[in-house]
């Protein structure tokens, strides 16, 4: 999974070394693949057949299972097994691939540096040590840097024949034509929240409550939800007190409203993580007051909202909702802090009375 897109390349079932003491080596290290079946099928076929060949572009959003649809590929790629059995979960290189330990395994550091993009140029050129291809992923490709992206050209054009490279970007718009014209694209996008949710909850243990406000807050990206998850309570708790902002900065006046944004432009870390919750609010309220509960994140906060819903016309929601959005593209261009809040604080709607 990914972190934005996840923290780890793969999703690990469990640690190599902890299997290679095992008693029962039949342990199944296989590296899951939770939905995206089509995009899934489509990879396992090709490597089964070993007709990778061409570079794979993985294109979604941040988290949403990238780099663990990556991982799967590389196993499958060195799994020793019968190639109807591929990946097998079973065998050393299955195992080493779980832990991130195989020698043909390669992941380079993101975002790409030229200095990295030679170095993985060098290092195709050699042989496999143990299994019948050298694999590599690159993860945001979208974020090389474009001396590293240049320099990709010539290996993605005449890669070695036992080389298979995977790459991954949530911005395809970012990535060089170039590079996106040698590869062979597979979207994959979120999971829809009950799916995610169920996901949470049989394979990480995750209380049903628990796991359905994860899979919300997240849109459905696993990495996502369960970085939410790592986060313990201290994120759970930040995004309660920025939408207790929110819920109170709605019936303040102007200088209670300022007052606000003084408090939370002093405090500079999270701002953006705050003013999306803000907008997830006002997307959530605009839900509602169409009529369409299903889909909304902050479930948790259902009383909040349908005050809010039912304070606000349609227009001063859709208003709020912008002016987050518009203070959200100010402070990714680095706009002063304390400005970018008091714009924001006294924009956003008030309930009619």
């Amino acid at each position: 999974m990914d972190t934005p897109d996840a923290p780890a390349l793969f999703e690990l079932p469990a640690r190599v070394d902890a299997a290679l003491s095992m008693p029962e080596p039949a342990a199944d290290h296989r590296i899951r693949v939770i939905g995206h079946a089509v995009a899934w099928r489509v990879l396992a076929r090709l490597g089964r057949d070993g007709h990778v060949g061409q570079p794979v572009l993985i294109v979604g959003p941040a988290g949403v299972g990238k780099r663990t649809l990556a991982g799967a590929l590389a196993q499958l790629l060195v799994c020793v097994a019968d190639a109807d059995d591929r990946p097998c979960g079973r065998c050393r290189a299955c195992r080493l691939v779980a832990n991130g330990g195989h020698p043909d395994v390669v992941t380079t550091p993101a975002p790409l540096r030229i200095d990295a993009a030679r170095a993985l140029q060098s290092g195709l050129s050699l042989s496999p040590v143990e299994g019948r291809v050298r694999v590599t992923v690159l993860p945001d490709v979208d974020l090389a840097s474009s001396g590293a992206a240049n320099s990709l050209l010539k290996t993605l054009e005449e890669p070695p024949p036992h080389a298979v490279l995977i790459l991954t970007a949530v911005q395809e718009a970012n990535v060089l034509p170039t590079i996106r014209s040698r590869c062979r694209r597979v979207d994959i996008k979120p999971l829809p929240p009950a799916e995610a949710a169920a996901a949470l909850t049989e394979h990480h243990g995750v209380p049903a409550d628990r796991a359905d406000l994860l899979a919300r807050l997240s849109g459905g990206a696993l990495g996502r939800a369960l970085a939410w998850l790592d986060a313990d309570e201290a994120a759970l708790a930040d995004r309660t007190a920025w939408l207790d902002r929110l819920f109170t900065l709605v019936d303040a006046d102007r200088a209670g409203r300022l007052a606000v944004a003084a408090q939370v432009a002093r405090a500079r870390s999270g701002l953006a993580e705050g003013i999306a919750h803000w907008l997830g609010s006002f997307r959530d309220v605009l839900l509602l007051q169409h009529g369409l509960n299903e889909p909304v994140t902050n479930r948790d906060r259902l009383t909040d909202l349908h005050r809010l819903a039912a304070s606000l016309t349609p227009a001063q929601a859709a208003n709020g909702a912008r002016a987050t959005e518009t203070a959200l593209g100010q402070l990714a261009a680095h706009a002063n802090p304390q400005l970018v809040l008091d714009v924001l604080t006294l924009a956003l709607p008030a309930p009619q009375r």
